[in-house]
């Protein structure tokens, strides 16, 4: 999972990356582990979780001319659970992207390393500041009260950036600094209802996006700075969101991993699904906190289940090569007593060919003696047929009566060129046909799937067609009529859109 933490300045996103790095620690997750992938994100993460726990001092602010890539994967001992990628950049440098102004090369480079990394993310968290939120217009200077106003319209523009680049991708808005202002939130009913009563223009825009708290730092002492022995737990709220939107409640990923183990299709087919299943369940666990390490380990032993028997019920190459050679045996042998009958035939026939001969040379004298008529002398057989033909057609004087004697070649042919009128012999085609005129069968290729209409969580439509799944069953690859490559989530598609994937699926399997 490529994760996009995303806000203006002082709206936490350091100190929320810093908590996640603090919070996904072996002694507080069961054995899971955010490893840092690159020296940048060892040094981010070892430094902040020093100033922040041992020094109880807040980080400064990001410079806004920086850009730094933190890679880590979230690991169960040699198993890589999720990758999550962010980008540390300046507030500044965000602001510079949505309100369209220019700036010098710098500033240009970062902006164009934050547009890729929004690109290529899977989820977004959107970070606000409730201290933004609460400001009131009237009290604050004009400078202040114009930065606000900007802060909404670039939240507004990142959250169109995500309906209209990233079809189908996890969004999340994350309302940050909820330990200090427990009492407004409790107020107002709610995270969703806070943000809505504040900026209620962008909430009509994002209404279908969940809005949660967020408390990277549980508490702060009376200067306002962390305060000792604070608690990560705050972050958990957006990572359930996006372990929902990425891979569904767990109940509902439970239910359909029943309903594959009671399904009629093969083991190798239950055992594909089923181990999709169990792995978007995993990596539910690892990102949400919840404990399901004893449903995952009964689950594991029935996927081994699932896999030998597919093994078992897999044809041996052996007995598949052997059948072949016996189908090749029987058509060799039919060939081969079809051809002796054959030869047996022409040699009997050569035997009384002489008899044969004589016997129709005195059935035709008796026939035309009465009349004295002649008969006609075999042919040659080197004079072509049309001209025996028209030899015959010019004896107009022949009474009717007669009976014209059939023409017998000489007995120097060979017995091969007697055609027996008895045997039915099977009709060939005329070998003079030349082969580019007989029609060669058409090889079917399967139909390209069609351009439709996708519908996501979020209920944006986007005309597209499906191309491939992912190994994992979770993910697919669309291709819009433009021709651009979009990678997806299936979980976050509409039930009618998951269904005719699967019926894709059946069809090309």
């Amino acid at each position: 999972m490529r994760l996009a933490v995303v806000g203006c300045e002082a709206s936490g996103k350091t100190v929320f990356m810093a908590a996640l790095s603090d919070h996904y620690r072996p002694e507080t997750t069961n054995g899971l582990c955010l490893v840092p992938e690159n020296s940048s994100t060892n040094r981010f993460s070892r430094m902040l979780v020093r100033q922040m726990r041992s020094l109880r001092q807040w980080p400064a602010a990001t410079n806004p001319d920086k850009t730094v890539e933190l890679e880590w994967s979230l690991r169960s001992g040699d198993d890589v659970i999720a990758d999550i990628d962010m980008l540390e950049f300046g507030g500044e440098t965000l602001r510079a992207v949505f309100r369209g102004e220019g700036g010098e090369k710098m500033r240009k480079q970062s902006e164009k390393a934050l547009l890729d990394y929004l690109a290529a993310a899977d989820s977004v968290v959107v970070l606000v500041s409730i201290k933004e939120l609460l400001r009131d217009p009237g009290s604050v200077s004009i400078e202040e009260f114009e930065r606000d106003t900007e802060a909404m319209w670039v939240t507004r523009g990142l959250l169109d950036f995500a309906r209209e680049k990233l079809p189908g991708a996890g969004v999340v808005i994350g309302l940050t600094q909820a330990d200090r202002y427990r009492g407004e939130l409790a107020a107002a009913g709610g995270a969703g209802r806070l943000f809505a009563s504040r900026w209620p223009t962008i909430a009509s825009v994002a209404h279908s996006i969940s809005v949660v708290e967020v408390a990277s730092v549980s508490a702060t002492d009376e200067n306002g700075n962390p305060a000792e022995g604070y608690s990560t737990e705050g972050v958990l709220p957006v990572m359930r969101e996006l372990a929902r939107q990425n891979y569904g409640e767990p109940n509902e990923i439970k239910a359909e991993m029943t309903a594959i183990l009671a399904s009629d299709a093969s083991s190798a087919s239950k055992a594909r699904k089923f181990g999709a299943k169990l792995t978007a369940l995993a990596r539910h666990a690892a990102l949400s906190g919840e404990d399901e390490r004893d449903f995952i380990k009964e689950a594991k032993a029935k996927l081994e289940e699932l896999n030998a028997q597919a093994k078992a019920e897999r044809p041996k190459p052996g007995k598949k090569k052997k059948r072949h050679t016996k189908v090749a045996r029987r058509r060799t042998r039919r060939a081969f007593l079809l051809a002796l009958l054959l030869a047996a035939s022409v040699a009997l026939l050569s035997q009384h060919i002489g008899t044969t001969l004589e016997v129709i040379k005195k059935q035709a004298t008796e026939m035309t003696a009465p009349w004295q008529a002649e008969v006609p002398q075999a042919m040659p057989t080197n004079v072509p047929p049309a001209e025996v033909e028209a030899t015959q057609a010019a004896q107009t004087n022949e009474l009717p009566a007669q009976v014209e004697a059939p023409q017998v070649a000489p007995t120097n042919e060979q017995p091969s060129q007697v055609v027996i009128t008895q045997v039915d012999a099977p009709q060939v085609a005329p070998t003079n046909i030349p082969p580019a005129q007989v029609a060669a069968p058409q090889a079917t290729r399967p139909a390209e799937p069609e351009f439709r209409m996708w519908t996501d969580h979020n209920g944006k439509k986007i005309k597209a067609r499906w191309l491939a799944t992912a190994d994992d069953g979770e993910h697919i690859t669309l291709e819009t009529p433009s021709g651009k490559k979009i990678n997806a989530v299936l979980r976050k598609f509409s039930a009618e859109d998951r269904a005719y994937i699967q019926s894709q699926l059946d069809a090309n399997r």
